[in-house]
């Protein structure tokens, strides 16, 4: 490719050249041939003909310039770099109309390109504001999002909470409905209930009537025992002689021998043709038994329910007849047995009131006199006949140990027993009571060991008693 100084249509050298102008001659410099243009195509106003006969003053030409200010005219005083000029083919020129050429002043761009600027810093400053109010709504969604989150969150746990609450109320509500639907079923049993009680009530409130009477015969016959001057027609010795006069059961007075005031006995007139002295009884444990001495030489307890008559009073007794022993034994299933023994006897005090029986009748066995060893060890005898009275203040046994204080009781104790009847009172139903020891109400011969009886009775009648 051709360099465009080297092209022929353009004046390239480096020297003075004259252009015929009616001012005078023009000198423009050019540049060493050795620089390439930069090959831009400007326009600009040449003074004169610049080099081309012609009468007008000047023209304009298309040239190729470098490191020349834009829009300057032609100044041939200035050194250019590789100034160039185009020149259109002289024939378009001459028949081209005359033009005259249009200078843009540089103030006109300097102002457009000032307003362009300014216009560009608004747009850009628009839209930095605009990009901070972005970030800034961006940072307040975020901060709205994250609170209606929370919300969110916090609104999930109460309605959790409220769930609970709603199935605790729920269950509490049914409960309540079964408790209702209960009541009201309790309650009209109870509505039949007493309905019954009234009927039975009534009934019961006639029969009271009727027993009313009876009760005033009773009192006015005791009033004439408690009353008796002791005469000898008066001779109330037991419950056999009350029998005579009375045959309902209850507490009398009786006058045994050799005593002055009246002796209150409870009798029972039903068993086996009556006129029995109750001596003993043991029904609910209402009643402590392991007592000292002196409480069980005197008596204690409630004759109409629990209660020991007393070891003197056993002897006042048993000293002016000859008795029989009747020892009655209920278990916690409601069975009854007996033992019966010809005869008993207690001595004084001084004798440490020994106990002294006759032969054995009855369906209970023999837990009082029998002979029989426990587990066939002879070091452990039961036999209480002949035996004295111990407690837990006065040890008369043939243990080495006190057998009242370790089976909380008084009673005629061998080396131990296999009849216990003043034991500790267990009320387990027929269990076997929770001891290191065999110390309740018991009968061996009939329960064993660890078997404490619901109820026992010890009671007296004449052997001579004629029902």
């Amino acid at each position: 490719m051709r360099p465009q100084w080297e092209n022929t249509r353009y004046s390239t050298i480096n020297a003075d050249m004259k252009a015929a102008a009616p001012n005078g001659p023009r000198h423009v410099q050019f540049a060493e041939p050795d620089t390439l243009c930069d090959g831009t195509l400007r326009t600009a106003t040449l003074p004169g003909s610049f080099g081309r006969k012609t009468g007008r003053d000047d023209r304009t030409r298309s040239y190729y310039r470098s490191n020349w200010d834009e829009n300057e005219d032609i100044d041939p005083t200035v050194r250019l770099t590789c100034f160039q000029i185009a020149e259109p083919d002289m024939k378009e020129i001459d028949k081209s109309p005359e033009k005259k050429p249009h200078p843009q002043p540089s103030s006109c761009r300097r102002r457009l390109r000032t307003m362009c600027v300014v216009i560009l810093w608004v747009i850009l400053l628009g839209l930095t504001g605009f990009t901070a109010w972005l970030y800034f709504k961006v940072d307040r969604l975020k901060m709205e999002k994250t609170r209606l989150q929370r919300k969110v969150v916090g609104d999930a746990r109460q309605l959790s909470d409220l769930q609970d609450r709603t199935d605790k109320l729920t269950q509490e509500k049914n409960v309540l409905e079964k408790r209702l639907n209960g009541g009201l079923k309790d309650f009209a049993d109870l509505k039949n209930v007493t309905w019954l009680l009234k009927s039975r009530l009534e009934n019961v409130a006639g029969d009271l009537g009727e027993k009313s009477d009876t009760l005033q015969v009773v009192r006015e016959r005791i009033n004439s025992l408690t009353t008796c001057d002791r005469g000898d027609d008066c001779l109330i010795r037991d419950c056999a002689d009350v029998r005579t006069r009375n045959k309902l059961n209850g507490v009398y007075p009786t006058w045994p021998k050799n005593v002055s005031s009246a002796l209150y006995v409870y009798c029972d007139q039903t068993t086996q043709g009556g006129g029995w002295t109750v001596i003993q009884r043991r029904v609910d444990g209402s009643v402590n038994f392991f007592r000292n001495w002196t409480d069980y030489r005197d008596g204690f307890g409630d004759l109409n329910d629990e209660f020991w008559l007393g070891n003197e009073n056993l002897y006042i007794i048993t000293s002016q007849k000859t008795y029989r022993l009747r020892i009655e034994l209920e278990d916690w299933d409601g069975v009854r047995k007996y033992a019966e023994y010809s005869f008993m006897s207690v001595d004084s005090e001084m004798e440490n009131y020994r106990l002294k029986l006759g032969a054995y009748t009855g369906n209970a066995g023999d837990s009082m006199s029998a002979t029989n060893t426990t587990h066939g060890w002879d070091i452990f005898k039961r036999n209480l006949n002949n035996m004295t009275f111990s407690t837990k203040d006065r040890d008369n046994d043939n243990s080495l140990d006190s057998c009242a204080r370790l089976y909380k009781g008084g009673w005629w104790y061998n080396s131990c027993y296999n009849a216990n009847l003043n034991g500790k009172y267990y009320n387990t139903g027929g269990q076997a009571y929770d001891s290191d020891l065999q110390d309740g109400i018991e009968w061996f011969t009939w329960k064993g060991w660890y078997y404490s009886l619901k109820s026992v009775s010890m009671k007296l009648r004449p052997v001579d008693f004629l029902p």
